[in-house]
């Protein structure tokens, strides 16, 4: 719905006219034209300048909530893939044990002098081992990646109510002249 104002367009000597609204009334301005300092009349006797002006109300305003509804929907999703792919994308970075067809395969090529020295060493030392450079990084990220998804599904979570928040208020508040367009 368009808004009807009224505004003044007061004359200056040099022949141009300045528009002016009912607030500057009594007051003075400085001519667009020529730059001179002008009185702007009372407001009764503004009348003669009157000028009618049709200003478009809502058309330039966004629907109320879509900056929350598209904002959360975008942070949700995004931190909701990082969260899902943090781990196999991590895990590409580490190297993987071997399969069991590999390790059955190798002892079966290797020669049993090796084997029996290989199962002398074990009896010896027991099963137990400290772990190796490779699986104290592998420890520390799963610990760090674990720490991280959690805070990710938090911030998805979150993005995700206040995307429902704004589809909320888009759906509760009054159609202006912007949403109709739309």
């Amino acid at each position: 719905m368009a808004k009807t104002e009224r505004s003044y367009l007061v004359p200056c000597t040099c022949s141009a006219r300045t528009p002016v609204s009912a607030g500057q009334a009594g007051g003075r301005i400085v001519c667009q034209g020529c730059g001179q300092a002008l009185d702007v009349p009372r407001l009764r006797d503004l009348a003669p300048f009157a000028v009618e002006t049709v200003r478009p109300t809502g058309v330039d305003r966004p629907a109320p909530g879509r900056g929350m509804l598209v904002g959360g929907t975008v942070v949700a999703i995004l931190a909701a893939a990082v969260a899902a792919g943090l781990v196999p994308v991590g895990g590409l970075f580490f190297p993987q044990p071997p399969r069991p067809e590999v390790i059955r395969s190798a002892i079966a090529a290797a020669p049993l002098s090796d084997i029996q020295l290989a199962w002398q060493s074990l009896a010896a030392t027991g099963v137990h081992r400290p772990p190796t450079a490779e699986e104290l990084r592998l420890a520390k990220f799963a610990a760090h990646a674990s720490g991280v998804m959690v805070l990710l599904w938090g911030v998805a979570a979150i993005a995700a109510a206040v995307a429902v928040a704004g589809l909320v208020r888009r759906a509760t508040s009054r159609p202006t002249g912007g949403d109709r367009a739309r």
